[in-house]
């Protein structure tokens, strides 16, 4: 924080309660970070409440439906997906025991849940990763005007 204060204004605050005025903010991102988060749509639902009229947000995470404890990727070319797709708890199982989803856990959000945006307008959505089978998935979507 002490680096981005010196450029542009900087709040520590709950991604679900921040202390901005409702439409006062022209843009919200969230990198790598949804998996952090207990209540990621709540977050979603915040920053769409301080977005001013056209006011985009912009996520780029893991994707939901290929990485998580119930995606085996041990096979890069066949990813193979269990039950635990459906759920919404913290969770510390992995397909790789050494990584760090196993040892801090991590929060999984299904695609509708994630691209569900608290109102907003999903303008674009983007799949990559490195290889076949996508690892990232990115959204920008605009609040109405």
């Amino acid at each position: 924080m002490r680096h981005a204060r010196a450029r542009l204004p900087v709040a520590r605050a709950d991604a679900t309660a921040l202390p901005l005025a409702t439409g006062s903010m022209p843009a919200a991102a969230c990198v790598l970070a949804h998996t952090d988060m207990p209540d990621y749509p709540a977050a979603i639902a915040e920053a769409a409440r301080v977005l001013a009229p056209g006011g985009r947000l912009v996520h780029v995470g893991v994707h939901p439906c290929f990485v998580g404890a119930f995606a085996d990727r041990t096979e890069p070319e066949r990813i193979v997906i269990d039950g635990g797709y459906a759920e919404w708890e913290l969770t510390t199982r992995s397909w790789n025991a050494a990584g760090v989803r196993a040892r801090v856990g991590a929060w999984h959000l299904s695609l509708a849940d994630l691209l569900t945006a608290a109102g907003l307008r999903l303008n674009r959505v983007v799949e990559s990763g490195s290889g076949r089978v996508p690892d990232v998935l990115a959204f920008e979507a605009t609040r109405p005007r």
